[in-house]
């Protein structure tokens, strides 16, 4: 019975140790992807400010506003 259960402590360790280096491999690839849509987001707020101006510069030198859907 004593061997039953040093060999049972003995899985339920290395079972312990894997599920940590599992959380361990979730926990780095949760902060990469997080890094990845963060820098993405300010990316897409970059481009979007960027084709407001390219717009409204296009009106300004047409010298008449373009015609919306609603016009």
């Amino acid at each position: 019975m004593l061997i039953n259960k040093e060999s049972q402590i003995k899985n339920l360790k290395e079972n312990q140790e894997l599920l940590e280096g599992k959380i361990k491999f979730l926990q780095d690839t949760c902060k990469r992807a997080g890094a990845q849509i963060k820098k993405l987001e300010s990316e897409l707020k970059e481009a979007t400010a960027w084709k407001e101006d390219e717009v409204e510069n296009l009106k300004l030198r047409d010298g008449s506003p373009w015609k919306t859907l609603n016009d």
